[in-house]
């Protein structure tokens, strides 16, 4: 009897021994490794090229502007600094007026995602035909182009020189600079230097108006 139970503890000491072999050799799963985060734009690099369509559906790439200063302007029709900067003498209107007579090109993005109301055609084409004005709105719902440049606010300006590198971004001006001893439009001062063939002094400054509405990122 005593033999019986000797072995069947051996046994049994066995089977688990076994199992923990097994359970110690079993593999572990893979941890899961963090998705690898999206270049931003860096200045005095070449600014990332996009292809995005405007409001009639026209197709406009970045490149088709190489050899241009470009000033690139997020937007949205509801924001109430957008609004401000495009009344009668905003901001951003003179500044994009100015600018564009002079032969740069001004290129308005909406990178609001597709379930916002201001990425509606409709309220992008109303907020300049009623100020009577033509600009190129450019669509980028899923916010790829936004990301890829680091656009926080409306507005936001980028500045791309004529070989296709990012020269300035931030604000269109000084305005919210509660310190500010004069006025400044950084935009316009970016602009002017690379026309002299100077470097842009002031080529990182803070943006501020409302945030993007991104959408959820894409893996």
């Amino acid at each position: 009897m005593k033999q019986l139970i000797a072995l069947s503890l051996l046994a049994i000491a066995a089977v688990g021994l076994v199992t923990g072999v097994r359970a110690f050799e079993e593999p572990k799963p893979e941890q899961k490794k963090d998705a690898p985060k999206a270049q931003v734009a860096e200045l005095g690099k070449p600014a990332p090229d996009f292809t995005l369509t405007d409001l009639d559906g026209k197709t406009v790439k970045l490149s088709d502007h190489k050899g241009k200063i470009v000033v690139l302007e997020w937007f949205q029709p509801g924001c109430p600094y957008c609004v401000e900067g495009y009344s009668e003498k905003g901001n951003c209107r003179t500044t994009s007026e100015k600018l564009t007579k002079e032969g740069v090109v001004w290129l308005l993005i909406n990178s609001n995602n597709a379930e916002h109301p201001d990425s509606k055609i409709e309220p992008n084409k109303n907020f300049f035909k009623e100020r009577k004005l033509s600009h190129t709105v450019l669509m980028d719902t899923p916010g790829t182009v936004g990301r890829a440049y680091g656009a926080k606010t409306t507005p936001h300006c980028f500045v791309i020189d004529a070989k296709g590198n990012l020269a300035y971004r931030g604000a269109i001006d000084n305005a919210q600079e509660k310190d500010a001893k004069e006025k400044v439009n950084y935009v316009e001062a970016a602009v002017a230097a690379l026309k002299n063939g100077k470097a842009v002094e002031q080529a990182d400054t803070k943006s501020y108006g409302c945030s993007v509405k991104y959408g959820k990122a894409k893996p």
